[in-house]
């Protein structure tokens, strides 16, 4: 599955193939929470050429969250079990920025296959601009 190539496309936050394929052929079946721990970018970083009135990172990534929830929803079904701010670090490196993240989401799917599959639509693709436009990174957990 090729991610669509948009004008802000950032790599390190997208998975690799082998993290695709990984997710697609190992791991229990039955429903999937997906943690995502991110931390955006102050301003959203969007392609001069679309025109987008400035906007937070987080307002970029609230569009893209739209996208998996609402335009490809009846693909993905997802439902978003907690969508909060990180606030401090109680226990582990308070001082280090792997520890510094600004929201924490954590998204339940029916089973891989309807994360895997909303990955693939096209509508999801073309939202990837938000997401790329909000992320300075991120990290996502697959868990059970």
């Amino acid at each position: 599955m090729a991610i669509p190539t948009h004008a802000n496309h950032n790599p390190a936050i997208d998975p690799t193939r082998e993290q695709v394929r990984r997710l697609r052929d190992t791991g229990r079946d039955g429903p999937v929470v997906m943690m995502n721990l991110l931390k955006f970018h102050e301003t959203a970083k969007y392609p001069p050429e679309l025109g987008m009135a400035p906007c937070t990172g987080e307002e970029a990534y609230a569009r893209y969250e739209q996208a998996f929830t609402v335009a490809v929803g009846d693909v993905s079904q997802a439902e978003v079990l907690y969508g909060g701010p990180c606030e401090q670090v109680f226990i582990g490196a308070a001082d280090a920025p792997e520890g510094e993240w600004d929201r924490l989401l954590l998204v339940r799917y029916p089973s891989r296959q309807h994360f895997l599959a909303m990955m693939a639509d096209d509508r999801y693709r073309d939202a990837l601009v938000h997401r790329y436009a909000a992320l300075e990174r991120t990290v996502l957990i697959q868990c059970g």
